[in-house]
This record gives C-alpha cells, structure tokens and sequence, in this order.
C-alpha cells in the first residue's frame, strides 16, 4: 500500500509544477521505441495524464493493454530537492548519473523509482508492478538507469 502511495505522491506533487514544455519535447527526451528497446517489451504506448488510472506524468507509457509501465514525470530542478524530502522517497544516492540522483523508495523489497536532476530540470522515473508475473516491478533499477542516461543525453 505505501509503496502506491509514492507513485501517488510523485503523480500528486507533479501536478502542481507544472513545466512549460509541449508535448512533443517530453516526446524528443523519451520515445515509445526507446522505452521498448531498454524492456524488450514491443506494443508499448504514450498514453495522455489522468492521474486517476496512475498517468501523471508528463510521459507515460502502457502495455498494449494498457497496463501502466513507467511514468516520467519531467519538472524544473527545484523538485528534485522536493522529491527527495518526500518521507519514504529516497533510498540511496545513485553516483554519476546527472548531476545527482537517487533510488527509493526506502521500504519494501523493491526500488522503483530513479530521480534525477541535470541542469535545470528534475525527472521522476516510475515503474508500475507486474501484477500478472508474480508483483515485481516492471523496469529494475538498471533498466531505469538507461532510460535515465538516454533522457540525459538528449536535455
């Protein structure tokens, strides 16, 4: 339950910052293709923010059935500082990745979340659990580590 609670918080806190991107620059930092190069996953989709169904990010990628598989949320730095206060966000620093980041959240079995900030902006990446194949979370920590690194080179 709480581990629902930081994919909401991170959803909740996304909405109030608000980046002033178009759609289509989010879509140059991080394209269906490269999500799906990264998970090995083919059919995967941009599918529009309704935080109702967990889409809250600026980026939010589904399985062809439209499963939530990751949410990228995308704000001005300040958030990331946001982000890391957050009880039960932050886990571990992750070295030399941007200009710094981390890995939460602090319980539970799984990590699946990866913050980052380069520059001038913060980005949330958020995967979503596999219900269907035993609860785990869709993308490990190394899998959000390339997404990250892809979305870095192209800021």
């Amino acid at each position: 339950m709480f581990r629902n609670n930081v994919v909401l918080g991170v959803c909740v806190l996304s909405l109030f910052m608000v980046t002033p991107l178009e759609q289509a620059d989010y879509e140059e930092l991080l394209s269906i293709e490269d999500v799906e190069e990264v998970t090995g996953v083919e059919g995967i989709k941009l599918v529009p923010r309704n935080p109702v169904i967990g889409a809250g990010g600026e980026l939010n990628f589904a399985l062809a059935d439209e499963t939530m598989l990751l949410m990228v949320a995308i704000q001005d730095a300040p958030m990331y500082d946001e982000w890391k206060s957050q009880e039960g966000f932050f886990h571990e620093s992750v070295p030399e990745l941007g200009d710094e980041a981390f890995q939460g959240p602090s319980f539970g079995e799984y990590r699946y979340t990866l913050i980052f900030r380069k520059g001038d902006r913060a980005i949330a990446l958020s995967s979503f659990f596999n219900m269907q194949g035993g609860g785990e979370p869709f993308l490990n920590q190394e899998q959000l580590r390339q997404i990250a690194k892809t979305v870095i080179s192209r800021l």
